[in-house]
């Protein structure tokens, strides 16, 4: 067999493996969480690739996933459409409608959370959800100003560690107590730890807005909206603050 042909039998491959993904995130969802006997087989459906025009659309295509994936009913791209967004020049540029800044829990992957797929969201994650750093800042920055990206979501989640470890007052040392110290000032006075979550999303989102005039003034003429949500990881669902 030549080169070119196993090359070719190789990206068929990838396309076929990436087609069954959301089957295999469904599987999984719905393992964890359906009893073991008489369970409902869930239904899917197709559904284009989103092309949302405001950042109300970019929002809403965001939520309608989650809803999808919330429900166990994510959507399923045939070969046929993945051949489709290859052919159509994701290979040669991006173009991503949303962009999430998210925690780097391992259970908070946002094209996952929100039904999406290859292309669609732009993701920054760290610890606890933040954007202290000059580089965060200037990938949520190059998301916006350079793809065009509509809606920033600041996703915080159920259970986040690194919060827990700053409203407990934690001191792990090393470079994860930078962590705790930048989330630690926003979550004062919080009643619980699900209190502490929403205050460190709404902290920074007020620091992306101060420490970012270009965010800032993308947000003020309309380009894009700054919201926050909590992922809830038992449910699957994403709450809007």
């Amino acid at each position: 067999m030549s080169n070119s042909s196993s090359l070719g039998d190789v990206n068929r491959s990838r396309r076929y493996v990436l087609a069954a993904l959301p089957v295999v995130a469904l599987t999984a969802a719905a393992c964890s969480g359906a009893e073991t006997t008489q369970t409902q087989t869930p239904t899917s459906t197709a559904v284009p690739q989103p092309r949302p025009e405001t950042p109300d659309e970019a929002l809403d295509v965001l939520m309608a996933g989650n809803a999808r994936f919330a429900a166990r009913t994510p959507a399923i791209r045939d070969v046929a459409e993945i051949e489709a967004i290859w052919s159509g020049g994701i290979g040669q540029n991006q173009e991503p409608f949303a962009t999430v800044l998210g925690c780097a829990d391992s259970r908070l992957a946002p094209e996952i959370i929100f039904d999406q797929f290859v292309g669609n969201i732009f993701v920054v994650r760290e610890a606890g959800n933040i954007a202290d750093s000059p580089t965060n800042l200037g990938s949520l920055e190059y998301g916006q100003a350079v793809l065009g990206s509509k809606v920033i979501v600041v996703l915080g989640h159920s259970d986040c560690g690194a919060v827990k470890a700053a409203y407990d007052n934690a001191t792990p040392g090393g470079n994860i107590q930078s962590i705790i110290t930048a989330i630690r000032p926003g979550i004062e006075g919080a009643a619980d730890l699900d209190d502490a979550v929403v205050r460190n999303v709404g902290a920074v989102i007020e620091r992306l807005r101060a420490k970012s005039p270009m965010l800032a003034e993308a947000e003020n003429s309309g380009s894009v909206t700054i919201v926050g949500a909590v992922y809830d990881i038992k449910s699957a669902s994403v709450r809007l603050l």
